[in-house]
């Protein structure tokens, strides 16, 4: 039977289509035992891992092609399918063109693996560790829609109405999701911007407060220091005025405002306020021993002179027991040196100028009384 024959013979196109297609397999599980024998063993050995997840992205596409082209040559080569052989072409090119734009798909969510477990793993920053599965979900569907369309176009079917339909329909998507997407750009900017952190502690003007436990897509969560959970949409949290205590740093400066009489020796103050200071810096782990504290007098009360005393906890939580600390032990050594810390007092002064003693009348606080022999004349207090 010579060559003609055998091409119009049925039976036996038959056999050579099923032969090429057996061929095709056969080679497709050649070429995935090289790539597994040698190409990974070539990727493994190279400091990068940018190879390893391009290839991890590309073999399965390199190896359905050499199937689907040799289905394609198989059916080619049978005559009795000739008056098919527009469908043939078409049927390839479709598929074809869904095998590149999922191949383009596979390599961009390599690279965004690669990224994630490659460099965002080594930054400080968490928000490109949350933002790389949303991003690469994003990608994935973007492609994928695109090669839907050309695959629609492959099909003959017209997408310009299509797209307009789409155009009007994300429209209407957009104005009714317009919360939920506001939301997610604000997380997305709260993120980016990297002002608040997980594990931060922040205030929200005229909301709550509380370490932030999560900046999710659609809000963010804060844990009270009562231990109730608080969520905040991220719009309202993006258009707040927010407070960070552990940014720049976790160290936070408190005041303690005191005050002592106007007998007291002011430079014996500071020294004793300086000494207790000192020595919770040297006692009380939650003071921050590199700052060095600080004695600041500040006006000259009703009844005291005032003065600040400054120093720094290591964190927020840290500066209520340091608080705590610093007015027993001011109370504890101010008693101990004499120094005396006032009750708000009126000078009773009389008419011929003689002082009594500073006496507590808080009935006639805030005013002055006449007698014929005496009057009552205001003494320095400290607004209490």
């Amino acid at each position: 039977m010579n060559l003609d024959a055998m091409r119009g013979n049925v039976f036996w196109e038959i056999g050579l289509a099923v032969g090429i297609v057996a061929a095709s397999v056969a080679l497709a599980f050649l070429l995935l035992w090289v790539f597994k024998s040698f190409v990974t063993r070539l990727t493994a050995r190279t400091k990068s891992t940018l190879d390893d997840h391009m290839f991890k992205a590309v073999q399965p596409s390199v190896v359905t092609f050499v199937v689907v082209q040799g289905v394609y040559v198989a059916l080619t080569a049978m005559t009795v399918l000739n008056d098919y052989q527009d469908k043939i072409n078409q049927a390839w090119s479709v598929v074809v063109t869904g095998l590149v734009f999922w191949t383009l798909q596979q390599v961009m969510s390599g690279l965004i693996r690669w990224y994630a477990s490659g460099i965002a793993a080594r930054t400080s920053s968490s928000f490109d560790d949350r933002a790389l599965p949303i991003l690469g979900r994003i990608v994935g569907i973007v492609i994928l829609a695109i090669g839907g369309l050309a695959v629609l176009k492959e099909l003959g079917i017209e997408i310009s109405p299509l797209l307009a339909g789409l155009g009007i329909g994300g429209l209407a998507i957009a104005l009714a999701v317009q919360p939920t997407l506001t939301n997610f750009l604000s997380g997305t900017y709260v993120l980016s911007d990297g002002s608040i952190r997980t594990g931060d502690f922040i205030e929200v003007q005229g909301g709550p407060s509380g370490t932030v436990e999560g900046v999710g897509w659609r809000a963010t969560k804060l844990v009270t220091p009562q231990n109730n959970l608080v969520i905040i949409p991220n719009s309202k949290l993006a258009d707040s005025i927010v407070t960070n205590f552990n940014q720049p740093g976790v160290a936070v400066s408190l005041f303690v405002n005191c005050g002592v009489s106007y007998e007291s020796d002011l430079g014996k103050v500071e020294r004793v306020a300086l000494e207790v200071m000192e020595e919770m810096r040297q006692r009380v782990s939650q003071v921050d021993p590199s700052y060095q504290p600080i004695v600041l007098f500040r006006d000259f009360g009703d009844s005291n002179i005032t003065f600040m005393c400054v120093m720094r906890a290591v964190n927020r939580g840290g500066s209520f027991a340091v608080q705590h600390e610093l007015v027993k032990a001011l109370h504890r050594r101010f008693t101990q040196e004499g120094i005396e810390i006032n009750y708000p007092v009126r000078k009773l002064v009389m008419a011929d100028g003689r002082k009594e003693a500073p006496a507590d009348v808080a009935g006639l606080v805030g005013r002055t009384v006449q007698t014929p022999h005496s009057h009552m004349q205001d003494a320095p207090d400290d607004g209490g």
